[in-house]
């Protein structure tokens, strides 16, 4: 919490409006400061002339309202505690720019992402609730779960691994004995991507065993 002194020379009975801004924008700027990593563009939103507020005797008291968003459109509580207590909510516009990962060209759903359908682009983070890369190469591979636009920052929401196993698929088990690498086959209990866990039946035992997929679709069981 950043506490500030009351304005001076301000009319004995009502706060000047003045500081109320001053406290809430030196709050959210160190906030900001401190929760990002690269320079936020902060914008003060008005009060309205005819609130009046008793002068407080004491510092202001800054903070973020609870499940406050901390990008975008959002407000910072300022309240006195003496001689008459009153909280306000001032109105505040936060932006943060970032390089993030975006589609070179509109794309169609179904596409499997190379490096050259992807770059990164200076986008608005306060833009981007449902989340963005910063890696091209992490999505190198993902399929598009939908049709895209160029120059649109790629998110969680629309991208998934591609699958490379399905139910009922013969497999490869690979596992390490003794040192030694053995290799057996299985059959695939269900849909699987590379990295995931998948259950498969062991065709020589009988058994089912779980292992993690690899990228050219046998799955790893053991240490």
């Amino acid at each position: 919490m950043l506490l500030l002194p009351a304005q001076a020379g301000e009319a004995a009975a009502v706060q000047n409006q003045k500081s109320i801004l001053e406290a809430a924008e030196s709050f959210i700027k160190a906030y900001s400061a401190n929760l990002h990593e690269t320079p936020t563009e902060i914008t003060m939103g008005r009060l309205d002339p005819r609130l009046k507020l008793a002068a407080c005797e004491g510092p202001l008291e800054t903070f973020l309202p609870t499940g406050g968003r901390t990008l975008g459109n959002t407000s910072i509580g300022v309240r006195c505690t003496h001689p008459k207590p009153w909280t306000l909510y001032v109105p505040v516009t936060v932006n943060v720019y970032k390089q993030v990962v975006v589609a070179t060209d509109a794309l169609p759903r179904g596409t499997i992402l190379s490096k050259e359908q992807i770059k990164v682009a200076k986008r608005n983070l306060a833009k981007l609730p449902q989340g963005y890369y910063v890696n091209p190469e992490k999505l190198i591979g993902m399929k598009l779960k939908r049709n895209i636009s160029g120059g649109l920052p790629l998110t969680p929401v629309m991208v998934e691994a591609p699958r490379i196993i399905k139910r009922g698929q013969r497999v490869t088990l690979i596992a390490k004995i003794s040192g030694i690498t053995v290799r057996m086959p299985g059959k695939a209990l269900a849909h699987a991507s590379a990295g995931d866990h998948l259950q498969v039946k062991n065709l020589s035992s009988k058994r089912i065993v779980e292992g993690v997929v690899t990228s050219s679709g046998e799955v790893k069981v053991g240490t």
